[in-house]
């Protein structure tokens, strides 16, 4: 699984690829037909780290967790955010950038119920087949021809709900990791330099 990550300090480009990062055992590696002045890549010789820079400063693309953003946060004396923290996304706090996603979540709730009523009545509907919103779209319409009362406005959020239950149990995979799982996970994911040294 990969995951994003950005400075909170913006550093020129030409900084990171400076070659001070050497004296940290981290240098630049060419991956031919890949590496472009925007798209570049950093090693230190196990772990690699792609950095894509654009007018708004860096994104880190990086899959699992790499010591070489630890380096560089040394070095240059910044912080480095990942994509699910707010202030990857310009937000000032982690409070911010949860009630945003709360309104946003709200908003799509109702965009979602506009078209699902839409579908129901056999109107025109913004719903792509063969996602998962026309899967709930599909849940919906026999929930509320089961029970009609379910359309009106003021029932919507028992129909989301409901949808969503309906949803979970019948197409969500869940995946339960035991403690065995979880260490083992770690295990994976430890650089052989982290581990006690005798």
């Amino acid at each position: 699984m990969s995951t994003y990550y950005s400075l909170i300090k913006k550093i020129p480009g030409d900084d990171v690829f400076d070659g001070r990062l050497e004296d940290f055992g981290v240098r630049e590696h060419i991956v031919p037909d890949q590496t472009t002045n925007t798209y570049r890549c950093l090693t230190d010789g196990r772990d690699y780290v792609w950095v894509r820079m654009d007018g708004n400063g860096f994104f880190w693309h990086v899959r699992g967790i790499s010591k070489i953003l630890y380096i560089v946060a040394d070095v240059f004396e910044t912080d480095i955010v990942s994509e699910n923290q707010g202030q990857f996304w310009g937000f000032d706090t982690q409070e911010e950038w949860d009630a945003w996603n709360r309104a946003e979540a709200t908003k799509a709730e109702e965009d979602f119920y506009k078209e699902v009523v839409k579908f129901v009545r056999g109107e025109a509907y913004d719903i792509k087949p063969g996602t998962i919103r026309m899967i709930k779209a599909e849940i919906a319409k026999r929930l509320i021809a089961e029970s009609p009362d379910l359309l009106a406005e003021d029932k919507r959020p028992d129909l989301i709900k409901a949808v969503n239950l309906v949803y979970d149990r019948d197409h969500a995979v869940v995946v339960t990791l035991t403690e065995k799982d979880l260490a083992f996970v770690d295990m994976v994911a430890t650089h052989e330099d982290d581990l006690p040294q005798a």
